[in-house]
C-alpha cells in the first residue's frame, strides 16, 4: 500500500516511515493537514496515518474535510497521544477507520495496518461485483452486502484478505454453492475430508444471496454435543420442564436458525434414533419444545456435512435411507487438497506472510526445492494441516526465506503416525520364535531400523514410509540406536 504519515514531529514521521517500509509498503509525508490535503491529491494514496494535535490543520479537520468535502474513499488511521476520548469519538464520528495512541505500539500498528489491507481488497472487490450488476436492480437489490458477508467467512475459516480459488475443482465447488444458494427450500448435503473447508462452503451458501442481513448462521458439530444432551440443543425446553432446566426456558437451534440456516456438521456421527427425530421435523415442518405443548413451526434452510461417504453408510445401516434423501437435494464434493495443487502454493503464501506480519516479520518467499515439496506432499489434514504448519513455521525459524530442509522439517512434524491394521502386512507367529529367556524389545527394534535402512538403501524418507513412522521419529531411533 501507498501510505501517507501526517505527522509535525520528525522522528515520529521517520519511525512510522521505517516500519511500514519493513512491512512492505511505501511511505510518503506530511507535517500537517494542509500538506497533506496537497499530497493526497497529487499521488495515489491508499492509507494514511496521521496525528490529531497539528499546528495550521489539526487531524480532525483534515479528516472533516477529506470525507466530508471531498469525499475520497482513502482509509485513515488517526493518532493521538492524549487520550482524549471526545477527539476519538468525533474522528470516528468523521470516518476515521480506526485509531492508536501514543506511544504506538508497533504490533498493535501491524494488526491494524493488515486489517486496513483486508478491507481495502475486500471493498474493492465488491465495487468491482456491484458494478457489474448495476442495470439489473433486481440482482443488485439481492447482491448487496452479501458478497461482502461471505468474504468475512473466508477470512475467518482460512485467514485471507479475498478467495484463493486456483483449481478447477474448486471452481466448480463455489460455483455449484452459488446456484444452491439462490433457494433456501434446497438442503445440501456436503462431503469431504476433515479440514477441507466443508463449513465455509456453507456459510457461502448461507450467505451468498442473502437478503434479511439478520438471518442467522446456526452451525451445530454432531459428533461434539453428548446423545443426551442433543435434542436440548435442537428443541430447547420450556420452564421447569426437567430437573436442572432453565427456570426461563431455552430456546433450542431450529429456533435459533428461524430465517437464516442451521448447518449440521459431522451429520454421519448422528445416532438412528437422533436420525428419526431429525427426519420428523423436516417433513412436517414443525416440532415442540421440550416440556412444551406449543407447536412451532420452523423456517430454515439445511445444510449438512460429514467426512464419511454417507452411501456407504447407508448400505452399513448406520444412516437411514429416508433422511439421505431429504438432505441430499444438493450435494457438493469437496475435493481434497492433494486433488487440487494449484491451490497449494497461493494459500502457503498467505498462510505465512499473515503468521510473519502478526509478529512485524517479512516473508522473502520458498525455494524452488520447498515449492516441490509442498506442493509434493499429501496434506492428508488439508487446508487446516497446511495453514498450522505455515504458522508453525514462522514461529520456529528465524529467517523468512526458506528451502526444503526448514519446511520438510516442520510439516513432518504435524504428520500424525498411524497404522491401518487391516491392510498393513504384519509378521505372522510362524515366522519367528519367542526365546524362553527375557527377550530384548529396544535389541530387535533397533535390528529392524537397520535392516529397513539397508533395504532401502540409506534412504530416510522411503524407510519411513516403509516403517509407516514419520522421518522425524526415524531420525530419533537412528540416533538412539547409534546407527
Amino acid at each position: 500500500m501507498r501510505i501517507l504519515i501526517i505527522d509535525d514531529e520528525v522522528e515520529i514521521r521517520n519511525s512510522l516511515s521505517k516500519f511500514v517500509k519493513r512491512l512492505g509498503h511505501t511511505a510518503m509525508f506530511a507535517q500537517n493537514g494542509n500538506d497533506g490535503l496537497k499530497k493526497l491529491e497529487s499521488d495515489a494514496i491508499d492509507l494514511v496515518i496521521t496525528d490529531i494535535r497539528m499546528p495550521e490543520m489539526d487531524g480532525i479537520e483534515f479528516l472533516r474535510h477529506v470525507k466530508r468535502v471531498l469525499r475520497s474513499p482513502v482509509i485513515v488511521i488517526v493518532i493521538t497521544g492524549y487520550g482524549d476520548l471526545e477527539t476519538t469519538t468525533k474522528a470516528l464520528k468523521y470516518g476515521a477507520y480506526d485509531y492508536l495512541q501514543k506511544p504506538i505500539d508497533v504490533q498493535e500498528l501491524a494488526i491494524t495496518l493488515e486489517r486496513s489491507l483486508e478491507y481495502a481488497i475486500l471493498r474493492k472487490k465488491y465495487m468491482e461485483l456491484a458494478h457489474k450488476v448495476t442495470e439489473q436492480d433486481e440482482k443488485t437489490a439481492k447482491f448487496k452486502g452479501s458478497s461482502e458477508h461471505f468474504r468475512e467467512a473466508y477470512l475467518q475459516e482460512i485467514g485471507l484478505g479475498d478467495m484463493q480459488v486456483h483449481s478447477g475443482a474448486m471452481r466448480n465447488v463455489i460455483s455449484l454453492a452459488e446456484k444452491y444458494s439462490r433457494d433456501r427450500t434446497v438442503p445440501v448435503l456436503i462431503e469431504g475430508e476433515s479440514g477441507t473447508g466443508k463449513e465455509l462452503v456453507a456459510k457461502l451458501i448461507h450467505f451468498y444471496w442473502l437478503e434479511d442481513q439478520k438471518a442467522q448462521f446456526v452451525a451445530l458439530n454432531c459428533s461434539a454435543i453428548p446423545h443426551h444432551l442433543f435434542e436440548g440443543e435442537l428443541f430447547g425446553h420450556d420452564p421447569g420442564s426437567f430437573t436442572g432446566a432453565s427456570k426461563h426456558g431455552r430456546i433450542g437451534k431450529f429456533e435459533a436458525a428461524k430465517g437464516g440456516s442451521i448447518f449440521f456438521d459431522e451429520i454421519g456421527e448422528l445416532e438412528l434414533g437422533l436420525q428419526a427425530k431429525l427426519l420428523r421435523v423436516l417433513e412436517e415442518k414443525k416440532f415442540h419444545r421440550i416440556g412444551g405443548t406449543e407447536e412451532i413451526e420452523i423456517d430454515f434452510r439445511i445444510i449438512s456435512a460429514t467426512n464419511k461417504n454417507v452411501k456407504t453408510e447407508v448400505k452399513k445401516g448406520a444412516f437411514r435411507l429416508d433422511l439421505f434423501y431429504r438432505l441430499n437435494m444438493g450435494y457438493i464434493k469437496i475435493p481434497p487438497l492433494r486433488d487440487r495443487k494449484e491451490d497449494i502454493l497461493p494459500l502457503a503464501n498467505l498462510f505465512i506472510r499473515k503468521a510473519l506480519l502478526r509478529q512485524c516479520k517479512e516473508f522473502s518467499g520458498f525455494s524452488s526445492g520447498a515449492e516441490d515439496y509442498l506442493k509434493a506432499f499429501s496434506w492428508p489434514g488439508n487446508i487446516r494441516q497446511l495453514k498450522n504448519a505455515m504458522g508453525r513455521l514462522s514461529i520456529m525459524t528465524t529467517g523468512g526465506f526458506y528451502n526444503s530442509n526448514d519446511v520438510s522439517e516442520i510439516v513432518e512434524q504435524s504428520i500424525v503416525d498411524e497404522i491401518d491394521f487391516e491392510t498393513t502386512p504384519v509378521l505372522n507367529c510362524s515366522d519367528f520364535q519367542l526365546p524362553e529367556s527375557e527377550f530384548d524389545l529396544s535389541l530387535f527394534n533397533r535390528s529392524v531400523v537397520q535392516k529397513a535402512l539397508k533395504m532401502n538403501k540409506g534412504n530416510k524418507t522411503k524407510t519411513a514410509q516403509y516403517l509407516n513412522i514419520s522421518r522425524r521419529v526415524l531420525e530419533g531411533r537412528i540416533k538412539k540406536y547409534s546407527l
